[in-house]
Formats: C-alpha cells, structure tokens, sequence
C-alpha cells in the first residue's frame, strides 16, 4: 500500500499530513517515538495517540520515504511488515534500528474504515548508511556562523536533497539557508544551528546535530595602560565561553593614513605561529602604541574576530612623533577654543581621542584638521589626545574638558538701610584652588529685558577671596560674579544677578505704590508707578522663589505706570531705567479679609507713622490689636496704632487682628510688613 504525504511540522520533528479521505472532522493522530536519537541495534517504541481517545480504533503503521520528484518535500508512506490488518494496541515496537528513519501512523475504525490524518516523525542516528550518508566539511559539529559549510550526500542515489530542522522545530531545504550543487549543499550566512540529514528517493542518511556559534569578539586588556619609558607591559587576550585549543596571535596597529580612523595590523615579532599562552609581555616600551589580539584554532586554523583596538599611553616626548596643546594645560572647559598641534617626522598626521568608554575617534568628529593642527569645537569631549603619523604615535596627553560652571553668587543682607555694607560672595562648585572672582554691576539693558555686566571699580584683576564688600550701599542695585583661572584666563559663566534691595527713595529713580501701601487685596488694581531722570521705564518684580519677571507678565506697561492685573502676586517690586534701579516696595497681595495698612517708603528717625488695619468690605474692624515680630503692642487708640516719634528700635515685621463685630468670636488677621526706618 502506497500513499503520498504532504509536509507540516512541528516541534524537533517532521510531521507530514497523510490525506485519507475528506471528512473534516476526523481525529488527528499524534505520533511519538522514543528514543528519537538511538545507535544501531536499539529498541524504538512507536506510540500512536488519537485525541479524544474512545474505542475501536487499530492503529497502522507506516515507514516514510523521500518522494524527491516532488515540489512540495513531501513523502511516500509503506506499510511495515505484517500491518496490513492494523493493530489493537497503539504502540509498535521496532527491533534492531540501524539508521536514521521516517514513521508514520494512523488509525482506523468502522465499515467500511473511516481513517484519521496522520503525520511522520524522526528517529535520529549518527550511524553511517552506506546507502545513504552525510559528511560534514569541516569535519565537526560545531561551525562559526562565518564559516563556510559543506554538507555532502553519498550512497545509493543520484538525486538528494538536504534538509534541517532548528531549535524551534521548523524544517526546512537547503535552499532556504543554502545552495544544492549536485549531492551538496553549501550553507550561506543564514544557516543556523539544528539537526541535518540528507535524503534520497528511498533512504535517510545519518544525521548530525550541527551547533552554529556568534564568531568569538576577544578582549583584549594591558597592563598598565600608562607607561614611562623602559616599562614592560602585558597584553592579556580574552575569549568569552573559553574553551581549549585555542592559539593567541599579537599584533601592533599601524594607522592607515589614507582614511580618517583606520589601522592596519602588523604581527608582533615571531607570533606568526601565536601563542599558547594568554599572554604576551611587552619589553622596553617607549612610546604611545595600539595593540589587537585574535585566536585561532583547528585545522584550517578558524580564526576569532579581532579584538579591539588597546593602547598603551606614555606622557614621554617622542621625537619623532609629539602633541603640543593649546592652551598649554590638561584641563578645559567647554566653551574654550582648543588646538592640539602635532610635530616630527612626517608630513602628514591626524589626531585621536579614546573617550571614557574607550570609544576611538578622529578630529574629524570633534574639530577640523588644518595641516598638522586640529582645532576642536564644542562637541570635544574628555579623553585621551595623541597624534598619529605613518609610522609613529605621539606622546598622550589626558585631557579633562569641563562643563563651563556658573557660580552661585549670594548677598547679605538682601535687604539694607541707606549706608550700610554688604558683601557678595562668589561660589563655584566644584571648590578647587586657582580660580580669582571678578565682581559686576548689573546695569538694565532696556532693548533686551537683561542686563549688561559692568566691573566694580578697581575690580579688572579680580580677588583672590571669593567675597567682597560694598561699602555705603543707598540705593536698590543688581550685582553679577564670575571666576576665572589660567593664562590665559578661562572663565566660568556669569551668576545669576542678585540685588540688594533698599526702601529709601532714590531722586534719580522712584517708585510709587498706589493705593500708597504695601499690603492689597487680591481683587484690587495697583498702579506701579516710576519717576526720575528717564524717559524710558520697565517695572520688575521678584518672588518668594527668587524668579525675576517684567510687567508684561502680571500687567500691563502705559509710558511710565504699570497697571497690575489678576496675575500679580507678592514680591518685591521696582523700577529701572538704562542707568538706575528704583527704591524696592516688598507688596504683599493677600486673599484674606483684613490688610495692614503701612508705609511704602523707610519712616525717618524722630517722625512720626500711623498703622491701620482696613477691612475687604470697608466696614469698621472692632477690638483691633497690633503685633511686632508676633508680640502684642500696647495700643489704648484701637482702630490705629500710632508711633510717634519713630526710633531705629521700631524698626520691624507688624501685621494687625481684629473682630467684624464687637461681640464676634472670629478674628481676622493680616499678613506681615517690613516697617524700615532710616
């Protein structure tokens, strides 16, 4: 009995679809064999299982041969001896397996038999079939996916064809991963790792469980990585998943000058035939080089990639080869200009850089090549510098390119009285020695909302100390730091801007509050008004997180007055022309019912002051009570608190409390103002 299968597969098995038939509801059979791989003479166990199981089925039992003839890789199917009438049992056992083989099952029950579908597994053997064999060139099982691979047909047969099936149990022909010249098949890259055989019209050669491995990427490491001249220096060359066999091959890096960053390779002296060793010591060695390892093993040598380029650093001047930087210092910072200048024996040179990660680049990445000088741009990062000839490396220089840092400048006390001191102090993070600070005046750049840094009188050569004091300080001011060091001087980015707010009135630059205090209901307009010796005005506020902000941003500008709106919010406010800051109004724009009503400007000495405390609603507040810094003020007045005459000791924070009505439980109290006296 005769039948022709078609092909499906499944896990580390060739299942092919035996059609019987077309009822498409008939069960499918699931054939398993045990052991699938055997040597010869071995005991296999055929079991046929049918899902659902239920009674009355006998099971048939079938061997597969390659139909070659076919498009599709299907398979013929013949009856083993005496299976004619099926069996009852559903397992078959197959005494004295020599080679590789093909099953089938089936099963079949009723009158007339209604059979089900039927697939083919594989029993595997290495055994050799003279009838029908497969040899491996190279000869072994396990290849590296660079490798070429050879799988050869030879027996009883003319045609062939050779088929695999991977880890995941998909089969499939050479022509999938390969090309089929005659009885061989010649594996190309996409070949991977999985049992091959070969087939002819009648026969199953043996098999070979074939793994196909990543080409091996050495490590190579030295010791040390930096040198003084004479040093000796070990090369360790590394294999991941080492195993034994392999040879160690040392060669030294030649820059190829023609391209930007290449190397050829020069084998070091007598490592033609490598070494056992791991390792290779390096005598007397003088000056910058690169090194690269590889392994090999078998026989034809199969070779490992090439390690990555290593090099051995040494600060010694070679005479041949050097590197001169300029600025002539290891550390930068970013925005610098850099030129990295190369001199000796060679009329043609490039300059590169090992960063942190050990990644290799020329000044073409980095900066622009003119001759034998690289001039790098911004995108230079810290690393190893040197020149390369074709013949020589220069001496290295490891250089650390900074981020341009931006000091933190800190005043005290923000806030003064007409004479007083203040010092400015200058930070730069992180602290290191040989930095000087110079000290500005930021002076408002009227077309560009900033301001514009102006040095502090005598201040050209800056301070060793990282502080300086302002002396009979009258007015609000603005004030900018930076630091600088080396020759010539690099510079870190200027601070932010910091001011020294002051309440007394400055005849060149005025502020005006209206209505003329510094506590507001939310739901109030506020005019800002500037006055002086200008024409051209903005109104600046800075708050609670010290964020500086124009106008535009919480009003709106007309000529001289900025009108707020419901965007305003506490801070300090002032005015500024392209010469002057105004005297500062610390306004609080409070949410509650009730505001201290207190003066804008610092009270003279020996005058007098009145505090109220006024109501959202305007209706008279009862039982009022007055505080300083928190402490209740004697006050037989009530309604107002009256200071009379006015001493530096009433100098103060004040907020006030009171009742809606007079027997009322709830109390309202305000927010605090400064009351400064001059």
């Amino acid at each position: 009995m005769g039948h022709t299968l078609f092909g499906a597969f499944g896990l580390f098995s060739l299942n092919i679809l035996l059609y019987c038939g077309h009822a498409q509801d008939v069960p499918r059979p699931v054939l398993t064999v045990s052991p699938s791989w055997t040597s010869p003479g071995d005991s296999v166990t055929l079991t046929c299982s049918v899902e659902p199981p239920s009674a009355g089925w006998r099971f048939f039992w079938y061997k597969a041969a390659p139909k070659l003839s076919s498009t599709d890789n299907s398979y013929t199917s013949k009856l083993l001896a005496g299976g004619t009438t099926g069996t009852e049992q559903d397992s078959y056992i197959l005494h004295g397996q020599t080679h590789t083989a093909g099953y089938v099952c089936r099963a079949g029950r009723g009158d007339p038999v209604s059979y089900t579908r039927s697939y083919v597994k594989i029993v595997w053997s290495g055994a050799v079939n003279p009838a029908a064999s497969l040899t491996v060139s190279p000869h072994r099982l396990q290849h590296y996916s660079t490798e070429s691979l050879s799988l050869i047909c030879e027996g009883n047969s003319t045609k062939w064809r050779v088929k695999k099936v991977d880890e995941d149990g998909r089969v499939s022909s050479c022509s999938k991963w390969g090309a089929m010249n005659g009885s061989t098949c010649n594996t190309d890259t996409t070949a991977s790792s999985g049992v091959y055989w070969c087939e002819s019209e009648t026969q199953f050669s043996n098999a070979a469980n074939i793994t196909i491995h990543r080409v091996p990427h050495p490590v190579l490491t030295v010791s040390p990585s930096w040198t003084s001249p004479g040093d000796s220096v070990t090369l360790t060359c590394s294999v991941e998943l080492p195993s034994a066999g392999w040879r160690f091959f040392w060669y030294k890096a030649v820059p190829e000058m023609s391209y930007t960053y290449y190397y050829t390779y020069e084998i070091l002296a007598g490592g033609t035939n490598g070494t056992e060793q791991d390792s290779y010591i390096l005598h007397g060695q003088t000056h910058t080089a690169g090194y690269k390892c590889r392994a090999g093993r078998g026989d034809p040598v199969f070779y490992t990639q090439y390690s990555g380029v290593k090099f051995v650093w040494s600060g010694g001047v070679n005479p041949a080869a050097s590197l001169t930087v300029s600025p002539h210092r290891l550390q930068h910072f970013s925005t610098e200009s850099l030129s990295l200048i190369c001199e000796g024996n060679s009329t043609k040179w490039r300059v590169m850089k090992v960063d942190e990660y050990g990644d290799v680049s020329s000044c073409s990445y980095w900066g622009e090549m003119t001759g034998s000088t690289c001039n790098t741009d911004t995108t230079a990062r810290s690393g190893v510098y040197w020149c390369e000839s074709v013949t020589q490396s220069s001496s290295a220089a490891n250089i650390t390119i900074h981020r341009v840092p931006r000091p933190v400048l800190t005043v005290s006390p923000s806030r003064t009285s007409p004479g007083d001191s203040v010092t400015l102090t200058c930070r730069v993070e992180p602290q290191s020695a040989g930095w000087r600070f110079f000290w500005y005046k930021a002076v408002p750049d009227m077309s560009h909302y900033s301001y514009t840094p102006e040095l502090l009188a005598g201040g050209t050569n800056g301070t060793e100390q990282d502080f300086y004091i302002l002396h009979g300080q009258t007015h609000t001011a603005g004030y900018v730091c930076r630091a600088g060091r080396g020759d010539p001087v690099s510079y870190t980015l200027y601070s932010g801007v910091k001011f020294v707010w002051s309440g007394g009135v400055n005849p060149a630059a005025s502020l005006t509050v209206s209505p003329h205090r510094l506590q507001h209901f939310s739901t109030e307009s506020l005019s800002l008004i500037c006055e002086g010796n200008s024409t051209e005005w903005r109104v600046k506020k800075a708050d609670e997180y010290g964020d500086v902000s124009p106008c535009f941003y919480w009003g709106e500008m007309n000529g001289s007055t900025c009108n707020t709106n419901a965007r305003a919010s506490s801070g300090v406010y002032w005015c500024e022309s392209e010469t002057q800051f105004s005297n500062a109004a610390n306004i609080t724009i409070h949410s509650g019912d009730v505001i201290l009503v207190s003066s804008v400007h610092p009270v003279t000495e020996g005058h007098s002051v009145t505090l109220g405390c006024k109501l959202r609603t305007e209706n008279f507040l009862y039982n009022v009570d007055f505080y300083k810094n928190d402490k209740l003020i004697p006050n037989p007045a009530r309604g107002e608190l009256l200071i009379s005459p006015v001493t530096k000791s009433d100098e103060g924070f004040y907020k006030c409390r009171g009742r809606k009505s007079p027997q009322g439980l709830e109390t309202l109290t305000s927010a605090e103002s400064w009351l400064s006296v001059k």
